[in-house]
């Protein structure tokens, strides 16, 4: 029986692909009349995210309908929520439910298809990423293993670092405007992987709350699309030390490698064409003196960033800088990805930085840094 379904599920599936097929190619051509139509026929008979998300767009852009924020958020909402639930669906039938037998219930059959498929409700947030890195000063961590004129296994210039960057959204329209409530979670890691028992010589902790609001064409003039406001914590984890010395004024303590701080932020978004930028400030909240790890952060990492990406069809070009108006000292990073010839969605990753605050325990030197991996987000 479950077989039988399954088949006439992957036959009305080849309809739909047909009509799907039909839309993209007026949508393609710009005749987009003709192509919401048919994708309103393909979301009237199956939830399809494909057909939603560009019946959202064309509502956002005015391309074939009216220009209707709340319509185009309706289908957003719609593409967001059916990918969620219906991706890989096909595929999950066909290598899971042909071997079973039929549930008591559709909730029993949903619940089967959340553990079989493994979907949680997050994506990628920063790059995601594994690199082979080098820098030109000798690395930051345990004192132990600092220093290489000392006897015994030293950190070297050549290490791997890796991030793992994830994010939940969820959206509301409260007050008559539309906002997407965002939490994230962001770690780097450095690792000492080609010296004797590879140790972790530093890991950054960065969690994060912010809510989106976009602008509906409000803004055009200037490129401007969204804006968020949000909070950041940053942390290394590791103990403080019992000096009440510090290394210079409004510096960390001798001795410690505690590095952590918190600090509240405004972001916008903009797009010309091809590029895309991202421009953020940020106030710190201030600490008590006595248990501030770095009073001076800001000097060295500065009061906020600029984000210029650009993207020429497979390649993708980010540029980040950060300033420091009281210090005036800068950093800037470059990241490229590509995908590999064999996939789209394992990517080649080359990042190359100069400047503060490539990490916690490095805040407040200056480091050039080139590494190249993986990333499987961008």
């Amino acid at each position: 029986m479950f077989r039988i379904f399954f088949l006439f599920f992957f036959v009305i599936s080849l309809q739909a692909n047909d009509k799907m097929n039909e839309a993209e190619a007026y949508f393609q051509n710009e005749e987009y009349e003709k192509a919401s139509k048919l994708y309103k026929e393909c979301t009237s008979k199956e939830e399809n995210p494909e057909a939603a998300y560009k019946l959202g767009w064309m509502h956002e852009n005015g391309k074939g309908v009216e220009v209707d924020p709340n319509k185009a958020i309706y289908w957003y909402k719609k593409a967001a929520k059916w990918e969620l639930s219906k991706s890989n669906m096909e595929k999950i039938y066909e290598t899971l439910y042909s071997n079973l037998d039929p549930l008591d219930s559709e909730e029993s059959t949903n619940t089967l298809v959340q553990m079989a498929n493994g979907k949680f409700g997050l994506r990628a947030y920063y790059p995601n990423y594994w690199i082979v890195s080098y820098t030109d000063k000798s690395p930051k961590g345990d004192p132990a293993l600092q220093d290489p004129t000392i006897d015994g296994t030293h950190y070297i210039h050549t290490e791997t670092k890796f991030q793992i960057s994830v994010r939940a959204d969820y959206v509301t329209d409260w007050f008559g405007f539309t906002q997407m409530w965002t939490g994230a979670y962001t770690q780097t890691s450095y690792w000492q992987l080609f010296i004797e028992s590879s140790p972790f010589r530093e890991i950054n902790y960065k969690p994060e709350l912010f809510v989106t609001f976009p602008f509906y064409h409000k803004l055009d003039s200037i490129g401007m699309k969204a804006i968020s406001f949000g909070y950041k914590h940053s942390s290394n984890g590791q103990p403080d030390s019992n000096s009440t010395v510090r290394v210079r004024e409004d510096g960390p303590y001798e001795g410690s490698r505690s590095r952590s701080w918190n600090r509240l932020y405004i972001r916008g978004y903009f797009q010309w064409n091809n590029f895309f930028g991202e421009l953020t400030v940020w106030h710190r909240i201030e600490e008590d003196y006595a248990t501030n790890d770095n009073p001076d952060i800001e000097d060295f990492y500065g009061q906020g960033s600029l984000e210029i990406a650009y993207i020429r069809e497979k390649l993708l070009t980010r540029v980040t800088m950060r300033q420091s108006f009281k210090s005036g000292h800068f950093s800037g990073e470059l990241e490229m990805s590509h995908p590999l010839p064999l996939s789209d969605n394992v990517f080649f990753y080359l990042q190359a930085s100069t400047g503060y605050g490539q990490s916690l325990i490095d805040y407040d030197r200056h480091v050039n840094q080139v590494g190249f991996g993986l990333s499987i987000s961008r």
